[in-house]
């Protein structure tokens, strides 16, 4: 099968190959969102508000795609692994790539269909969303285009997420790259265009969200077309079948319960956001947009490590695995804490760049500096649910994905505003960051049986040797 490049070599190099255009295409993705952040920040106030409640919708979306992609991408990469493993004759090896391929073909146009169904049904109930996700009255009529926007950009954002996946688990993050630099730049003169120029509010948002995920899918969709060796999405070879769902949601659950809590929580702080007021629900989306940045650059860099780790341990390259797994936790420390020292002394004035009004620009730095001050913990929570989803550690997967978004974070929404007050909501999430990394710490301790600071044996990354690793 191709890219045997993911069983050779140093991990570490390896792995920072990857993930550079994996982290390149997730900041350019942010700073667009950013820039939209900061043209809609120009709106009044509930405006923002509805706009921000509309990001657990985009969740919703997001849930679809990823959870998709990310089951049939990992296994795919665990596909290219075990057809790499010695011994292995020319006939398994084409069993192992059609396989793969009918996880590929079943896992897109599902996202397709599901995203497609979501826009139908949720075109005309636009305002019956907006009302759940916890938008005050007062901004549901004037969110409700947006909205429909959001949904509009479904299927060619899922159908994205899919593509891309699977053309990361390959070890083709390139194109990732390039689609994000084409849409975002789209996207963003999209914006400037249609907002700042033509005063279109809303509607010009829209409009440059939904050309920029379209262009995105585009890119992603002719490139994977134009080249026949990858395994890509095929109608033709596509199997909807039990089996197949099965293994695409051995990898995908996880995802799919992480996202259902994010967007469960998004919704559920919006509400409790809402019963502050406008501004402090304005505040908390925007500090919500404000951490995607050092998220996505998080998940970039880990997105290049799963298709390693993933590879390797489908060829039985244990001690690769774990090699890879130390380089990323060292890394995202360090970054992790940089980044958080230099946000919590930027915080104010950032937020008040954005921010349509004093009092919003108080709670969002507020939040914000709290946040940052727990940016390691987000970060290694993170990469320990890379870790065991790549492994196919199913329950275990699920439980540390879930963690910040939903064990601890839903409670703790119920818990702290009421006894604390407007203190308590702003610390939730930092709260939960900090219950979760102990909880997943000690869920993922014995995934490898070195301490974390032991370095593997191989000079090379990791041994051909057949090991397992504990699950």
């Amino acid at each position: 099968m191709a890219d045997t490049a993911l069983l050779s070599g140093d991990a570490r190099l390896l792995t920072l190959k990857i993930a550079a255009p994996g982290v390149t295409a997730m900041l350019a993705s942010s700073a667009c969102q950013l820039f939209e952040a900061l043209v809609l920040a120009q709106n009044d106030t509930p405006l923002s508000a509805a706009v921000g409640a509309c990001l657990a919708l985009i969740l919703l979306e997001q849930t679809v795609g990823f959870t998709l992609g990310i089951g049939a991408g990992s296994f795919v990469s665990r596909c290219i692994g075990q057809s790499s493993v010695r011994h292995t004759s020319s006939s398994a090896r084409q069993s192992h790539r059609e396989a793969a391929g009918r996880a590929a073909g079943a896992a897109f146009f599902s996202a397709l269909l599901l995203s497609g169904l979501l826009l139908i049904g949720g075109f005309f109930l636009a305002a019956p969303l907006l009302r759940l996700l916890g938008a005050p009255e007062s901004a549901v009529s004037a969110g409700v285009p947006y909205a429909r926007y959001v949904l509009a950009s479904g299927p060619p954002l899922c159908g994205g997420l899919v593509l891309g996946s699977l053309l990361r688990a390959q070890g083709k993050t390139l194109p990732n790259m390039a689609a994000a630099l084409v849409g975002s730049s789209l996207g963003a003169a999209l914006l400037a265009a249609l907002c700042l120029r033509l005063n279109l509010g809303v509607h010009g948002a829209g409009i440059a969200m939904l050309a920029r995920e379209t262009a995105v899918f585009v890119v992603l969709l002719g490139y994977a077309l134009r080249h026949g060796e990858l395994i890509r999405p095929s109608l033709r070879r596509a199997r909807f079948t039990l089996p197949v769902f099965a293994e695409i949601m051995r990898y995908g659950l996880p995802t799919l319960l992480r996202q259902g809590a994010t967007s469960l929580s998004a919704a559920m702080l919006s509400r409790v956001s809402a019963e502050f007021g406008a501004p402090v629900l304005a505040g908390m989306g925007l500090c919500a947009r404000a951490v995607i940045p050092f998220t996505s650059a998080v998940i970039g860099f880990g997105q290049g490590f799963q298709p390693v780790c993933g590879a390797a341990f489908g060829a039985k390259q244990t001690a690769r695995c774990q090699t890879a797994y130390r380089f990323c936790q060292r890394v995202l420390l360090v970054f992790s804490l940089a980044v958080g020292a230099a946000v919590f002394a930027f915080a104010p004035a950032l937020t008040a760049r954005f921010a349509h009004d004093a009092q919003t620009a108080d709670v969002a730095g507020r939040a914000l500096r709290l946040q940052s001050a727990v940016f390691f913990a987000q970060s290694a929570v993170i990469l320990m649910t890379m870790l065991t989803q790549s492994l196919g550690q199913t329950v275990r997967a699920a439980l540390v994905a879930t963690s910040r978004q939903g064990l601890f974070l839903l409670p703790l929404l119920t818990l702290l505003p009421r006894v604390f007050g407007l203190w308590g909501l702003l610390a939730c999430q930092s709260v939960s960051d900090v219950i979760s990394l102990v909880f997943s710490w000690l869920l993922t301790r014995k995934v490898f049986p070195l301490s974390p600071f032991t370095r593997s044996s191989s000079p090379r990354g990791g041994d051909n040797r057949p090991q397992t690793a504990e699950g």
